[in-house]
């Protein structure tokens, strides 16, 4: 998929999640915050060293994830269970887990294991976080969604890390435009269910 087509189906996609939370689920929508910056998408950029996938722009610049909380909880967005970062919460998680790296390893021999894993095409297992992926929402246990920013066929695609397995599964989608058009079906055919606040979960 070339960068205009990801990010138009992104932009497609956001439609019809946004147009299904306003008519079903306005709580879930009221805890979105308001789109991010440019100011903060070059942040994110700048932290990475590489540049935004153009589906995961789309996304930023339509919510800056969500507010989560006791006083502002929509549920999961995300399946199986996932709430989206803000541009900043991203941020924060990923120098979190960098942190945990370089707590767990000699600092000679995580340089050089972090750059030969960080050369490896995107999609890539590994049990350590690396500095080209950047999260994109949490399960709030210990576990993140992530854009995987390596090069090669797979560059942007979205994978699952925990705390304590790391990344060791194929990527969940191929991208974020993948992503969002898989919520907008799976809301559509009415996978998700409301609880009685109005807050979304997945089976």
């Amino acid at each position: 998929m070339v960068s205009m087509d990801r990010a138009m189906v992104a932009e497609a996609a956001i439609r019809r999640i946004d147009a299904w939370l306003q008519q079903h689920a306005p709580r879930a929508r009221a805890v979105l915050r308001p789109p991010a910056s440019e100011t903060d998408l070059v942040a994110a950029q700048d932290a990475v060293g590489r540049q935004l996938p153009p589906d995961l722009r789309a996304w930023w610049l339509y919510a800056d994830g969500a507010r989560f909380g006791l006083d502002a909880d929509g549920g999961t967005l995300i399946p199986p269970g996932f709430v989206p970062y803000s541009v900043d919460e991203a941020l924060k998680s990923r120098r979190l887990w960098m942190d945990v790296a370089r707590q767990l390893a000699l600092f000679d021999q995580l340089e050089a294991f972090i750059s030969s894993e960080n050369s490896r095409p995107a999609g890539t297992r590994c049990d350590t976080w690396l500095p080209a992926w950047l999260p994109v929402a949490t399960n709030r246990g210990g576990g993140n969604l992530f854009v995987d920013l390596r090069g090669g066929p797979k560059y942007g695609c979205v994978m699952e890390f925990y705390r304590d397995a790391g990344a060791v599964a194929e990527p969940e989608w191929a991208d974020m435009a993948a992503m969002l058009y898989d919520i907008a079906d799976r809301l559509a055919e009415n996978e998700a269910y409301l609880d009685n606040a109005g807050r979304i979960f997945w089976p």
